[in-house]
């Protein structure tokens, strides 16, 4: 029923259901450990309830513009490690000045309550950052919605009639510097690959790497037997596709074997099929 009605209501007003609802827990779990009164209680919610909005937004905009994905798996750890170190950092300094400057009639309670709001923000956090990181994976492995766009003749040219070079290099593998590291993707490896802004993001069963280069060289250059582009923003290694199934009445959807979905266009759909002898 709650799912229900968050999914009727649409941008702000979702966001805002979400953190009066919040606000409300927050209030109730500081009444359940001591009685206070309720404007003391009230200022405590919707200060807190603020600071996490807030946290959100900025962990929001950091995982996403980030791309820690393509990191190691240590390196990316320690990352999200500091940002909730600081991110409960920044809620002790809240606590701390609220509690000894606004509502001094009841510091003596609230400081004591603080070691548990602390530890309520470290589970708070640590779900919104999973959340974040999530999103994050559907965003990169999901294609935008395929309206009028896949229909275009000038899709269908990008797609199709796209000319291949005479004279192409076919890779073997493919070099991605990461820091200070050097990653060796064998070919025959990779799941997929995706366009993101000015780079290319590589996919395989071990993790993401972005690559400096177009779509159009990797269309040219990997091996044909094994690729297919199937929208002008992925190319797909045909190995890997456990399913192709109808996402409207008109284009199909691929599920990869590592659950991955993909929309595929009108025009790679066609040159899927010739490539899978359909």
């Amino acid at each position: 029923m709650l799912l229900q009605f968050l999914n009727a209501l649409n941008g702000f007003w979702k966001y805002l259901a979400i953190l009066i609802g919040f606000a409300v827990l927050q209030a109730l779990s500081v009444f359940s450990f001591m009685q206070l009164p309720f404007h003391v209680i009230t200022i405590d919610a919707v200060v807190f309830t603020s600071v996490y909005a807030v946290l959100a937004v900025l962990m929001w905009n950091t995982i996403k513009y980030g791309k820690f994905g393509s990191l190691p798996f240590l390196q990316e750890l320690l990352i999200y490690t500091a940002l909730l170190m600081l991110s409960l950092a920044v809620i002790y300094g809240v606590g701390y000045g609220l509690y000894s400057f606004v509502l001094t009639e009841a510091a003596v309670f609230l400081f004591a309550f603080l070691p548990i709001r602390l530890f309520l923000s470290f589970l708070v956090l640590l779900l919104i950052i999973q959340y974040f990181r999530f999103k994050m994976c559907e965003i990169s492995t999901s294609e935008l919605p395929l309206t009028n766009e896949v229909t275009t003749s000038e899709t269908i040219a990008e797609v199709e009639e796209e000319p291949k070079s005479v004279a192409t290099e076919i890779l073997d593998h493919i070099a991605v510097k990461s820091g200070q590291k050097i990653h060796v993707i064998m070919i025959p490896d990779i799941i997929c690959l995706q366009a993101d802004g000015d780079y290319v993001q590589i996919i395989t069963a071990t993790g993401k790497y972005l690559k400096e280069q177009t779509m159009k060289y990797f269309d040219e250059n990997l091996p044909a037997s094994l690729f297919v582009r199937v929208h002008r923003s992925c190319i797909v290694n045909i190995q890997t596709i456990a399913r192709i199934e109808l996402y409207d009445k008109q284009n199909q959807q691929l599920t990869l074997k590592n659950g991955h979905q993909i929309k595929v266009s009108q025009a790679g759909y066609k040159t899927l099929r010739a490539k899978l002898h359909l």
